[in-house]
């Protein structure tokens, strides 16, 4: 398997899992944390929640955790991080939670659904799912600052496509599984 710059062996992959899933729940943790302490802030000229740049890791790394667990499978971890939102201010959690569902449900379909290699797949889902992130968390969490609904997407995008220079060409977990091991992981 070849994600993260290193090239896994098959003992290596529950150390990978955890990898994965560990940089999609801290990305998920930083970024409440941030919004939490400063709220919104401009930078440049672009106004945004403080967090964007780290939950905007996170529809990349919800990818890489559905290669590596299955269609089904990462939707365990889908639930961890909604219930680490909820450590964080009522207001901003139900926003967060509210964004978190409508854009990981929509990230998780068109990534499911799409054709393509890891990173094209990885890309189309992402462009979906950060505006609509983006618009229902903003609005619901600071009214229509229209501003930082744009900021924050652009900002969003842009994080998101980071972890692109960091996977490899080639073929993905999902790729080296064989069809009745990816069979079993997307009926579970």
């Amino acid at each position: 398997m070849k994600t993260w710059l290193l090239s896994f062996t098959q003992s290596n992959f529950i150390k990978a899992d955890l990898i994965s899933v560990a940089f999609y729940l801290g990305s998920i943790v930083i970024g409440n944390m941030m919004v939490h302490s400063l709220g919104l802030v401009t930078v440049l000229g672009m106004t945004f929640p403080a967090g964007a740049v780290a939950v905007g890791l996170t529809f990349s790394a919800r990818d890489i955790v559905q290669e590596r667990y299955g269609t089904f499978g990462c939707w365990g971890w889908m639930l961890a991080a909604s219930l680490i939102t909820l450590a964080f201010n009522q207001q901003l959690a139900l926003a967060s939670g509210c964004a978190f569902v409508i854009s990981e449900l929509s990230d998780w379909y068109i990534f499911t659904k799409s054709r393509g290699g890891l990173k094209q797949r990885l890309v189309l889902s992402n462009l979906v799912s950060t505006p609509l992130d983006s618009l229902v968390f903003v609005l619901l969490a600071f009214g229509p600052v229209w501003p930082a609904i744009w900021g924050q997407t652009i900002i969003k995008i842009c994080s998101s496509l980071l972890i692109l220079p960091l996977l490899r060409s080639g073929t993905t977990n999902h790729d080296r599984i064989s069809p009745q091991r990816r069979k079993a992981l997307n009926s579970a």
